[in-house]
């Protein structure tokens, strides 16, 4: 029943009308790879979850928690609040306490993301089997795809109550996707017609779009407030203000609602659990060839970080989101085409949904250069623990924060 009315709610503030991307006459990101094969508005549709599983996924790029620097707690023998020496926090997560009465959080991060693998199959050897739109032959190709993202990203919290925070994130992203193509065209109105050979071909080199990302909006409340940790409960709301045909963003507005348990001060694990349900996007094809929902997600975490020292924490977490009804692909071999009397068979990707699991490990310091400052500097890498949906092997970040 809550599933139904937060799905329902995002489909009123979404854009139901949404069609799907017309490649004829552009050259954004998500036109790449269909216009580089030659592909019309028809049967570019045969090629859409290649697209579909790419585009979806890089607008969802991880963000890092919009409050995870110093916290302000009450001095019961002063009555009045002074900054907490226990732990600097966590980096990709949640943490239990909020920052304070009416105290201030900004933060700036780097991300970087080289994307090589998709479902297991390698960008750099990606076969494609198609028939031309005329049907008089079909190419068999071998793709390299190269896809990276550099993501900045702008945090502003506000310690509303000395229970309750609201927060901003503000990402921009660099995108640049370059598709390369070798292999063979065969004619099939001729048994032993030449056969034309394809030699790492790219129509547009490497391309680049830049620009704001989708705006995330936050809030947490501190519901349990026993002496050490705690529990919370907020939601994240997000703003499809990205170009999600270039990948800058969604395209859908999405609602995640979340809760998060916290313990220890010190040594101090953490527990995530949050849903993210999403509405319609340009960039899912739905069986009339509109537009259709972006997959929805449960996100899972648990981890630590340990304030070493006053001016030192070490933080780890492991990281799961389990994506629904998503588009992925497999290697499957074509039909075989008969080329000088010989049928030749080639393997080729094929579309299939399914649920899936993307793991990930994270872990990362958090420096206090200044003791008397509240400004943080923050290092961490997030690794992949398996091959599902679209990933990176490693995704390095970097960041500065304080809190006033």
């Amino acid at each position: 029943m809550r599933k139904t009315l937060l799905t329902t709610l995002l489909f009123i503030f979404a854009n139901a009308c949404q069609a799907q991307i017309n490649c004829s006459s552009s050259t954004k990101l998500a036109c790449i790879i269909p216009n580089q094969l030659n592909l019309t508005q028809q049967s570019s549709q045969n090629l859409a979850f290649l697209n579909e599983a790419i585009g979806s996924q890089v607008s969802e790029l991880p963000l890092a928690s919009p409050a995870s620097g110093v916290i302000y707690t009450n001095d019961p023998k002063l009555n009045i609040p002074v900054p907490s020496n226990a732990t600097l926090g966590p980096i990709l997560t949640q943490r239990a306490e909020t920052i304070g009465y009416h105290k201030y959080f900004i933060a700036f991060t780097y991300q970087y993301f080289s994307f090589n693998v998709i479902d297991g199959v390698s960008l750099s050897n990606l076969p494609i089997f198609l028939p031309l739109a005329n049907g008089t032959a079909v190419t068999a190709t071998n793709n390299r795809l190269d896809l990276n993202a550099n993501q900045y990203t702008v945090y502003f919290t506000f310690g509303l109550t000395p229970h309750a925070d609201i927060s901003i994130a503000v990402p921009f992203l660099s995108v640049s996707e370059q598709f390369t193509t070798s292999g063979f065209e065969y004619n099939l109105t001729k048994p032993n017609a030449p056969v034309t050979t394809i030699q790492n071909f790219s129509q547009v080199g490497s391309v680049t779009a830049t620009g704001i990302g989708d705006i995330v909006l936050a809030a947490k409340y501190w519901l349990w407030r026993p002496k050490h940790g705690g529990l919370t409960v907020g939601a994240e709301f997000r703003i499809p203000s990205g170009d999600a045909e270039n990948f800058l963003g969604s395209g859908a507005v999405g609602l995640r609602p979340y809760v998060t348990l916290t313990w220890g001060t010190r040594f101090s694990p953490h527990l995530n659990v949050g849903y993210q349900v999403n509405a319609n996007t340009v960039l899912v094809t739905n069986s009339t060839g509109g537009s259709g929902q972006l997959p929805n997600r449960l996100l899972f975490s648990a981890g630590a970080d340990w304030g070493i020292t006053k001016w030192m924490t070490l933080a780890v977490d492991v990281i799961g989101q389990q994506v629904y009804d998503a588009q992925r692909i497999k290697l499957l071999p074509a039909p075989p085409v008969l080329n000088q009397g010989v049928n030749v068979t080639y393997p080729t990707i094929f579309p299939f949904k399914d649920t899936c699991l993307l793991g990930d490990a994270a872990g990362g310091i958090k420096l206090k250069p200044l003791p008397s400052k509240n400004l943080i500097v923050t290092g961490n890498a997030l690794v992949r623990l398996n091959n599902s949906g679209l990933r990176s092997a490693v995704v390095p970040l970097v960041g500065v924060s304080y809190t006033f």
